[in-house]
């Protein structure tokens, strides 16, 4: 007789291994990260790694989209928070990233920074995904763009969508320098330089 899957320890088991890799790949890479270091940090039985995913690509894949609604509901509850101004709710968003990353001593970039980087351009998996996690992001950035007075930020000569993805550019510009000085001088002059901030 066929054994009955237990849904609630499976689907606790695989949020594990998509919360462990997460923080893997962001510490190192997607490549550098193997299925054995991943099962022994999730404390997950070896072999067991197929039972939830069908490939290491698919888990990677999983892990961006996984991060990716975590980005998108900390943007909505910030970006459609009409207890503030929609300038306000935008300078909130791009600060609560920084302290985030602050807390982490900048020590681990935006997954989807990396993964662009890294696999974008190699894996069409990965960049049809990447492509679509970004969109909704900046999607999510425009609306509230859109509310707002484009002048005050020095970008009245764009759409709300061009106005988003050219933040979220920068945005990613200053995430890579971060990783490379290891600290958060790149991101606090994206926050000067977008919100008009004296140091």
């Amino acid at each position: 007789m066929a054994r009955i899957r237990n849904e609630q320890h499976y689907n606790d088991a695989r949020t594990k291994l998509l919360v462990v890799g997460l923080n893997l790949i962001r510490t190192h890479s997607y490549v550098g990260v193997g299925i054995n270091d991943l099962l022994r940090e999730a404390d997950i039985p070896k072999g067991s790694f197929y039972h939830y995913f069908s490939s290491k690509e698919d888990f990677g894949v999983e892990v961006s989209r996984y991060y990716n609604e975590q980005q998108l509901a900390s943007a909505e509850h910030i970006l459609k928070d009409t207890g503030c101004s929609p300038a306000d709710r935008l300078k909130i968003f791009f600060e609560t990233a920084y302290d985030e990353f602050e807390a982490l001593d900048f020590t681990r970039g935006c997954l989807m920074c990396n993964l662009s980087t890294e696999l974008a351009d190699e894996e069409p998996a990965f960049q049809e995904a990447l492509q679509s996690h970004w969109q909704a992001l900046s999607s999510v950035i425009a609306d509230c763009i859109a509310e707002t007075d484009k002048a005050d930020l020095g970008l009245a000569h764009l759409s709300d969508a061009e106005a988003a993805d050219w933040l979220l550019n920068s945005w990613s510009g200053a995430l890579t320098r971060m990783k490379a000085v290891r600290n958060g001088t790149p991101l606090k002059l994206f926050l000067k330089t977008t919100f008009k901030e004296s140091d």
